[in-house]
């Protein structure tokens, strides 16, 4: 049992980041990787060839059962479907190659939407965590001309969106709590001022609680829409921010009393923030709640 553990404790984060890509759901992705462990266990140490690639394998494959049976309901979702928001604990590896670092994204773990589960493997496996096409076309059942032609075609699928955003900086988190002060006060004035004229607002309540069903677009309407919450709902006027770094970009925990209701997660472009992703549906809240201060 030493030998398993320590094998997989080595490629538990690996495991993780790969099933939250493919899921975008905090717990669901920790549940995979759990039962990857409980499999693990049972190997026979010296039949296996590769135990990272065994691991990888097995958590792509439960990521994918899981994704499947989950796709009506994605499908069904009112309004704008969003991850749940990963909020970091710690800062980032200097390991972490560019690329794992912008598939965290929100808009990155959007785009994802367009893909099969399988496309969604492949591409992620392949452009994300770098696995070559022989050991992705075992894991897929597919031939490696195939996964080939799936990255091909992702690639196509996911041109032309807009490039990754700058990662957090002291300019940037000097912007952000700008607006998260301008969001208290309802100033339309400064909420002008820090966003692009096309800026649009993804906001996410999954039929749970009040948000607006499509995006928001552009700077007027997205100004006016923060000014008049802040004068017809209390929350907003008496809220709280804890300023987080989310999915890899900076944000916010939106509290009130104790109570989290909201999640922020922005995109921004030189001085200005172009999007802005809000997760209100408390069932994508839940692994947060205690989290906030912490």
């Amino acid at each position: 049992m030493p030998d398993h553990l320590a094998t997989f404790t080595a490629s538990r984060r690996l495991l993780f980041d790969l099933a939250y890509r493919m899921l975008g759901r905090v717990v669901e992705a920790e549940d995979v990787v759990q039962d990857t462990w409980l499999r693990w266990q049972k190997q026979d140490l010296a039949a296996v060839t590769s135990p990272k690639a065994w691991l990888v394998a097995t958590a792509t494959r439960l990521a994918i059962d899981r994704l499947r049976s989950a796709r009506h309901t994605r499908e069904e979702y009112y309004g704008v479907w969003l991850p749940e928001p990963l909020v970091e604990s710690s800062a980032p590896s200097p390991v972490d190659s560019a690329a794992l670092a912008d598939s965290l994204t929100m808009a990155f773990m959007v785009l994802l939407e367009r893909l099969s589960p399988d496309e969604r493997a492949v591409f992620l496996l392949r452009e994300v965590f770098d696995r070559d096409y022989a050991e992705i076309a075992g894991i897929v059942a597919k031939t490696e001309s195939a996964c080939r032609q799936i990255v091909s075609r992702a690639r196509a699928s996911l041109r032309g969106a807009t490039p990754p955003p700058a990662a957090p900086d002291e300019r940037a988190a000097r912007i952000v709590r700008q607006f998260f002060t301008a969001v208290s006060t309802g100033q339309t004035g400064e909420l002008l001022a820090l966003l692009q004229a096309d800026a649009v607002l993804y906001s996410d309540g999954g039929g749970r609680v009040r948000s607006a069903g499509r995006p928001i677009r552009s700077a007027d309407r997205i100004s006016r829409l923060f000014a008049g919450l802040r004068a017809r709902f209390p929350d907003y006027a008496r809220a709280e921010f804890d300023f987080r770094t989310i999915n890899g970009r900076p944000g916010a925990l939106m509290l009130n009393a104790g109570r989290l209701l909201n999640v922020y997660s922005l995109d921004l472009d030189g001085d200005r923030i172009r999007t802005i992703y809000l997760v209100r549906n408390p069932d994508k809240l839940r692994h947060l709640v205690g989290s906030a201060h912490a």
